[in-house]
């Protein structure tokens, strides 16, 4: 019953992250620190159920130090998807070597998932997007 509830309510959810997802794009497009995601769809075909950034090598903070000082700001970020080379059966089975893949590396070292989630209000969007340019140097 739950489910079938959530499931009418799936469109205007979609619809709200794609709201938020634009608020990024309009606020941190021309940050040069990071990396927006590429959407290869157009915006209302996309499912927007996450926000990754990649945090570029250059930025004053790594990506870990990153998501604790957004941490300490009141805002909770994630970190998703860890690249197959470093899970623990392809390692092991396969003897897979970080410094093999490189540019995955580089990727999976900046990458963080940024909040996005229907209730998101212009004012707390505002603030993630305040904090970002505040720890990663652009006022």
């Amino acid at each position: 019953a739950i489910g079938l509830a959530q499931l009418e309510k799936a469109g205007e959810f979609r619809k709200e992250r794609q709201r938020c997802a634009q608020y990024y794009y309009d606020n941190l497009s021309d940050f040069e620190v990071i990396d927006l995601p590429l959407c290869k769809v157009a915006p209302e075909d996309h499912a927007w159920h996450l926000f990754p950034v990649i945090i570029k090598s250059e930025a004053p903070v790594s990506r870990n130090d990153f998501i604790t000082m957004m941490s300490d700001s009141g805002v909770g970020t994630s970190v998703h998807y860890r690249p197959l080379h470093r899970m623990s059966y392809y390692k092991k089975t396969y003897r897979l070597d970080n410094n093999n893949f490189p540019e995955t590396e580089k990727i999976w070292n900046g990458t963080v998932s940024l909040p996005i989630y229907p209730e998101l209000e212009e004012s707390q969007l505002n603030y993630i997007c305040h904090s970002i340019k505040t720890i990663l140097g652009k006022k």
